[in-house]
């Protein structure tokens, strides 16, 4: 039993395991292998049923065309996050302000959920050859659970459920929201398999995860808010909690992207926490334009602020973006030369992610404990010069998009009124 956790708890990470020094086999360890026999017979059972989706990829495969490829692209990024945040910035500015900045923690919500479970397991995506994926970037994550599928259940259907509790639409309006609602849902999770990004087993395990966030966010959505909104010490607590999360978080030494995304959309949310703690105060300003209308406001004046707030809106929020970005950079850069501490950016080296794609060469540990004690080889997706450097876009970007998530829900909104940009 000794031999057994000094082979699998040397480091929470994805590594890879050799029998002897000429044994050139190779597992890959993931930190839900520190569980023992239950958390390896756990990644067994799912990568036989992520493989059990190869046939199904591949039969779907020979249906492409380029029409059908190009439907699917687009259905694609209606569930990205480059889709996603003009979308929460429309809703907070234009719909309903409230909506906006919940979809916003929800969204970082189903982030940070997907991307623990993907880099706690350590699971490939679909192995190429033979599948081809349309999506070059598709490979820097891993594969279980899919993000697409966990947004694809949360943000449609919060959007449906807040629509139901809180708008008084008619019966034809709620019939056309639901069916916008399920296509957007359904084709967002069926375009990942057409373009051969995912298994089906990533898709189901994303759907039954978003469902399970969703029904816990429905039951502590208002207390959340109440919480940001009206809570003591809201901007400190929000600061600490989020880079606990952070801490918390699975980073395997074969880093992927999801944790880069990770630190991003909790930057975002601690950007909208501290914009409504300064900003709840003076909650007239930041409604949005449908809710600070009367019944004498005309369809015209709606129409002329939604379009002038959203230009100017996604103009500040690019331009803060921009800014932002650059002088954290410059600031984080010098202050760590100051200090002497060594870093790199990884966006400047090409190919740094690992590449998750499965192979013949993708083998797990055995889930019974084996006779001969392994020695360890990790497998990093660090160079030697830059392993035990500091990566300096994991501050800069959190601070960025911080300041990004203020400038949606406090910035923005401050301004149009400051110039009677109202209705």
């Amino acid at each position: 039993m000794a031999d057994e956790e000094d082979r699998y708890s040397d480091d929470e990470s994805c590594e890879k395991v050799s029998d002897t020094e000429e044994d050139v086999e190779e597992y890959v360890v993931a930190p839900i292998d520190k569980l023992g026999v239950v958390g390896r017979w756990i990644r067994h059972r799912l990568l036989a049923s992520i493989l059990m989706g190869t046939p199904p990829l591949v039969a779907i495969q020979r249906m492409r065309t380029p029409l059908r490829t190009k439907i699917m692209k687009i259905n694609s990024f209606f569930g990205t996050e480059e889709f996603y945040t003009p979308l929460v910035c429309f809703l907070t500015w234009i719909i309903d302000a409230r909506l906006g900045r919940l979809l916003c923690f929800l969204m970082a919500l189903g982030f940070y959920v997907a991307g623990f479970v993907k880099n706690l397991l350590c699971l490939p995506r679909p192995s190429n050859p033979p599948i081809v994926p349309l999506e070059g970037d598709s490979f820097e994550t891993w594969g279980l659970p899919s993000h697409h599928a966990v947004l694809a259940v949360l943000l449609p259907w919060y959007i449906w459920f807040y629509s139901m509790l809180h708008f008084n639409l008619s019966q034809w309006a709620f019939i056309t929201l639901f069916t916008v609602i399920v296509m957007w849902s359904v084709f967002v999770m069926m375009s990942r398999l057409y373009l051969g990004v995912h298994s089906p087993a990533d898709i189901v395990v994303g759907g039954i995860i978003g469902c399970i966030v969703l029904a816990i966010w429905m039951k502590t959505d208002d207390l959340f808010d109440m919480a940001i909104s009206y809570g003591s010490n809201v901007i400190p607590k929000a600061v600490v909690y989020s880079l606990l999360l952070l801490f918390i978080h699975p980073q395997p030494l074969t880093e992927t992207n999801s944790f880069f995304e990770t630190n991003c959309m909790t930057g975002v949310t601690v950007g909208v926490a501290v914009g409504r703690a300064t900003n709840n105060k003076y909650s007239a300003i930041s409604k949005a334009v449908l809710e600070s209308g009367d019944e004498n406001t005309t369809w015209f004046t709606y129409l002329w602020v939604s379009v002038l707030k959203l230009a100017l809106g996604y103009f500040l929020v690019i331009l803060t973006r921009m800014v932002c970005k650059a002088v954290f950079m410059s600031l984080i850069s010098l202050a760590y030369r100051v200090v002497d501490i060594e870093y790199f950016s990884s966006r400047k080296i090409k190919n740094y992610y690992f590449r998750t794609a499965y192979s013949n060469s993708f083998k797990l540990p055995p889930i019974e404990k084996q006779g001969v004690k392994k020695r360890i080889h990790k497998v990093r997706s660090r160079d030697e010069n830059i392993r035990y450097k500091w990566n300096i876009e994991f501050p800069v970007r959190y601070l960025t998009y911080a300041c990004m998530g203020w400038m949606c829900v406090c910035g923005t909104p401050l301004l149009c009124h400051s110039i009677g940009l109202t209705v």
